[in-house]
């Protein structure tokens, strides 16, 4: 969601759910679900879907991470009061309140910062200082915001506002011409308050639902706000990362059973060195000279010959003794991997129980609607180009002719520059901050690429980063010059030679 329509979702949304308690908080890939009376809202701050969603209520599932379970018992018992979204960028605010028996009011807010891969979501006491985050910064960061105790900041100056309606959409969505903005500004103007029809409109081949009117674009229809704001069939989508977690997870759980079953051979029967001890006491005590001993089993009915190994030298009820408490030791080790066999396949079947769950819950439609994202595509290399768009987990769009591609995460940013990516295509970076990995496509080395494309494709590196300014300087490199940064993290890299250009996000491509 963009800030026009997570405003739509919080106007929608607040007289539902203001005045009602609390009752439970539901972990969600990406984010939490809030459990009113009546409602379900899902508040997903770190990846897609991002925003403030309506959500299907559902049987009451335990959490599972550290910070839901604290979030929920903290939030026991409270009441919403108001529903917000305060400052000029995606930063949703919930605001609780509780009266103790002693007529004490306690206060507590709940910030949810939707940017993707570093948002966050944090609880903040009525001092507005952080209780609780879901992301926590370090001391060595040059401007940590997420401390205990710290005073909450949101990530833009609150009062520096958004610099005129068009800042409060998505750029892909702006038109760039004077006349399309003029009637944008409009249609601003005329957008009703409160919970009004969207307007379903196709882009591209892709479904977008819109509050308002976006000018140069084919009405399609109207759609009810409650189906616009409904969280989306099938997520949580499939993702590299989380499916990738959960294969590790399974690997490490046949390993465990795989170790105590060979805990298991290794222990022989306590009764059959119970057997050898008494056939040795019945012996007269002698030094053996080693090796095997044949000797009468009289535990058994009729009697047996048993085999016996005795070391060189040593005793024979010594040898009796040892193999008394080798019978006790094999009793409690059995007994020890049994248990822990019995926990293990029960954690292995709750795994393929919730893999299970998992798949149904996203169906087998095309996966690459659902966002599934394979590692990489069966039969083809990393590096062709065919194993990087048939089935692509990265943004892609086409510039006369050149396939773009880009990375929606350091994972994906990390894959495609060192996976995907042959080394004589250009990679495109925002210089100095955080963003995606561009890359542009050539079928060879020889093949030129006209600066408009270059531009074109300078401004994508722009629009996927985190810069909040209208112009920045966009680095370009072949993708052959690129390192990974020595002790860094996915998709941090070091580069020499390379290209600089400013670009402004309302620049023709």
């Amino acid at each position: 969601m963009d800030t026009l329509q997570l405003e739509s979702a919080v106007q929608c949304l607040q007289p539902l759910c203001r005045g009602k308690m609390l009752q439970r908080v539901d972990e969600w890939p990406g984010g939490v679900v809030l459990h009113f009376r009546d409602e379900a809202v899902a508040l997903l701050a770190h990846r897609a879907p991002l925003g403030l969603w309506r959500a299907t209520r559902k049987e009451e599932q335990p959490p599972q991470s550290a910070f839901v379970k604290q979030l929920a018992q903290r939030l026991r018992g409270f009441r919403l009061e108001e529903l917000s979204l305060p400052w000029a960028d995606r930063i949703v605010r919930f605001d609780f309140s509780r009266t103790q028996l002693s007529k004490r009011e306690d206060r507590l807010s709940l910030i949810a910062e939707c940017f993707g891969g570093r948002g966050n979501i944090v609880l903040l006491d009525a001092e507005a200082r952080i209780r609780l985050a879901w992301r926590w910064d370090s001391l060595e960061q040059a401007r940590p915001r997420f401390l205990p105790g710290a005073v909450y900041t949101p990530a833009n100056d609150p009062s520096g506002t958004n610099g005129g309606p068009l800042q409060c959409m998505a750029p892909s969505y702006r038109p760039w011409d004077e006349a399309g903005q003029a009637a944008l500004a409009a249609a601003l103007a005329q957008r009703p308050q409160g919970c009004q029809p969207w307007w379903r409109l196709r882009r591209a081949g892709a479904e977008i639902l819109y509050p308002i009117v976006i000018p140069g674009w084919d009405v399609l229809a109207e759609t009810p706000w409650e189906r616009a704001i409904a969280l989306p069939a099938g997520a949580p989508p499939k993702d590299l990362a989380y499916a990738a977690v959960l294969a590790q997870r399974e690997a490490q759980q046949r390993k465990k059973l795989e170790n105590i079953r060979a805990d298991l051979a290794r222990w022989e029967d306590p009764e059959q060195y119970r057997r050898m001890a008494h056939a040795l006491f019945a012996l007269p005590d002698a030094v053996h000279p080693g090796g095997p001993l044949h000797t009468q089993d009289y535990t058994v009915d009729p009697v047996q010959t048993i085999h016996i190994h005795v070391p060189a030298g040593k005793r024979l009820h010594q040898q009796a003794q040892w193999l008394m408490g080798q019978a006790r030791r094999s009793e409690r080790g059995r007994r020890q991997a049994q248990a822990r066999l019995a926990a293990q396949s029960a954690e292995w079947e709750r795994l393929q129980a919730f893999r299970t769950v998992w798949e149904q819950g996203n169906g087998d439609a095309d996966p690459g609607r659902r966002g599934d994202r394979p590692l990489r595509s069966p039969g083809k290399a990393p590096g062709s180009s065919s194993a990087a768009s048939a089935s692509t987990p990265f943004g892609q769009m086409w510039l006369d002719g050149f396939e773009l591609l880009w990375g929606r995460n350091a994972k994906e940013n990390d894959r495609l520059t060192f996976r995907v990516a042959n080394p004589w295509d250009l990679w495109f970076h925002v210089q100095d901050l955080p963003g995606s990995h561009v890359l542009l496509r050539r079928p060879q080395r020889n093949v030129p690429v006209p600066e408009s494309v270059i531009h074109g494709a300078a401004r994508v590196a722009l629009q996927q980063s985190q810069c909040r300014a209208m112009s920045a300087e966009v680095d370009w490199t072949e993708a052959h010059h690129l390192q990974r940064r020595p002790g860094g993290g996915p998709g941090e890299v070091i580069y020499r030679h390379f290209h600089s250009r400013r670009v402004r996000r309302d620049d023709q491509a």
